[in-house]
């Protein structure tokens, strides 16, 4: 009669066959949530700092195009026209007259945020997202040399025709509710209008 034996499973083989113990379970869970929790941070703040970097890219852009083109209508203009509301509210604006007789219109809205280049019946939005601007004229003194003039001590047809000189400072914001502003701070230099005649 033939003998059958058993075998038992050897302690190795015994130790693979068993599962995760519930506090191994815990441990792995609790080390994933970490890991996931570092992943998502991570992602989150490449995401806002990529979105950041567009905005001060976006700005940076804007305002090169926009001071680029003042520099040359400016440098080539023989008279300019300012344009304010009142007498003593700051310059909102300035039409220049290049030498053929075509007029050029910069105006700031300060509603709208934005800086608008007219010229004829073509308009074109070059700056969105302005916080504040402000124009500067200057001009040529014997004595002083080149010197700011203060518009609300000037009337309009006097400051126009003492201006030899014009700058732009602006303040541009981009804002999202879940993203910190970026803001762009932006001072043009000093433009010497070449083809205009300087009136005392």
């Amino acid at each position: 009669m033939a003998s059958t034996t058993t075998t038992t499973p050897s302690r190795r083989n015994r130790s693979f066959a068993r599962g995760f113990t519930l506090v191994e379970v815990l441990i792995a869970t609790s080390l994933s949530a970490i890991v996931m929790v570092g992943v998502l941070t991570s992602t989150l703040m490449i995401a806002r700092n990529g979105y950041l970097l567009n905005n001060y890219i976006d700005m940076e852009k804007q305002a090169r195009t926009a001071l680029e083109t003042i520099a040359v209508d400016a440098r080539v203009t023989k008279s300019v026209s300012w344009q304010r509301i009142n007498d003593t509210s700051p310059l909102t604006g300035i039409i220049l007259t290049d030498p053929d007789g075509v007029t050029i219109t910069y105006a700031y809205s300060s509603t709208a945020g934005t800086l608008t280049r007219t010229e004829g019946t073509k308009s074109r939005v070059l700056i969105t997202g302005i916080q504040s601007l402000t124009f500067s004229a200057y001009k040529y003194a014997d004595a002083t040399g080149i010197e700011l003039i203060t518009p609300s001590a000037t009337t309009l047809t006097a400051l126009n025709g003492v201006t030899k000189m014009l700058q732009i400072s602006l303040s541009s914001v981009r804002t999202r509710t879940t993203v910190a502003n970026a803001t762009n701070n932006v001072v043009s230099a000093r433009y010497v209008l070449r083809n205009k005649v300087q009136t005392n």
